[in-house]
């Protein structure tokens, strides 16, 4: 694979259409199979808007993953919200199914560790993550999300094949995806369905990795609640990075729009950072 700068376009053909995603590779890479991370970009948003909110291709330099960030039909998502407005706008479109070609394809072009295969996101994209993880745990090494949890359709009639790392990140004050869970709104006001809640979300996912019933929890700063259960390997961890009057947005990142709309940006900590440090702590098999 050869790194253009900052990242090349690549077109896939899924289900009679054309897809696309932004592939990053490091300018130095052995022979080794590389980790992949997917990074899924919130809803109206696309590719571009990614690195500018998350600094994922520095990271990607500095550590040496491959790191794939593919565009939402219509700037969306199907996270499995059947009550969202863009389900209407876009048809039916099968992202699993895409995302799942997509791992496929960036392996054909080089040595992938298809061991340590990781999506973040934030928001849709984080919601999409938790899909994933649901739908293809059995592929998925870990995730990580930031401002979005998943729907409730999606726990209700999805069964995990096995053991996912889960690294959950929220704010309490997100005015767009509430903590407690409910309706969605864009920073307009507009509905775009329900999603489960932090807390409901984090018990399905200690339930079923087998994970310790009570977490360790220990603080981050002024504003950071950290909680962590364990299982009887890392295969089992749940973390949860709980942000005191955290708004809508990206820990670390740019304050993209402001507070009133999409609440605060805490400075405690980077979300990439701490994303990148789970990831690298968990491998399939």
């Amino acid at each position: 694979m050869d790194r253009l700068t900052p990242a090349r376009p690549v077109a896939l053909r899924h289900n009679d259409r054309w897809r696309e995603y932004l592939l990053h590779v490091p300018p130095v890479l052995d022979a080794r199979p590389r980790p992949l991370v997917i990074a899924l970009h919130g809803g109206g948003s696309t590719p571009a808007s990614v690195d500018r909110l998350t600094g994922m291709y520095a990271l990607a330099d500095r550590e040496g993953f491959v790191l794939a960030v593919p565009r939402g039909i219509g700037g969306h998502w199907d996270d499995g919200r059947p009550d969202a407005p863009f389900r209407v706008r876009i048809g039916d479109v099968d992202d699993v199914g895409f995302l799942d070609a997509l791992i496929d394809h960036v392996a054909g072009g080089g040595p992938i560790n298809q061991g340590r295969v990781y999506v973040t996101g934030m928001s849709n994209g984080a919601s999409m993550a938790g899909r994933l993880a649901v739908e293809r745990a059995h592929r998925i090494a870990a995730i990580g999300q930031v401002a979005g949890t998943a729907s409730p359709d999606v726990v209700a009639h999805g069964h995990p094949a096995c053991p996912v790392p889960v690294l959950q990140i929220h704010g309490t004050a997100d005015p767009l995806v509430p903590y407690e869970g409910g309706t969605v709104r864009g920073p307009l006001g507009r509905r775009r369905g329900v999603v489960l809640g932090v807390e409901a979300w984090l018990a399905f996912w200690v339930a079923r990795n087998g994970a310790t019933a009570d977490p360790v929890v220990s603080s981050l700063g002024t504003d950071t609640t950290i909680r962590s259960w364990h299982g009887t390997s890392s295969g089992s961890d749940v973390i949860a990075y709980r942000i005191g009057a955290g708004g809508h947005t990206w820990p670390g990142g740019p304050q993209y729009l402001p507070s009133p709309l999409i609440g605060k940006t805490t400075r405690t900590f980077s979300a990439s950072e701490v994303i990148w440090r789970f990831f690298a702590d968990h491998q399939r098999g």
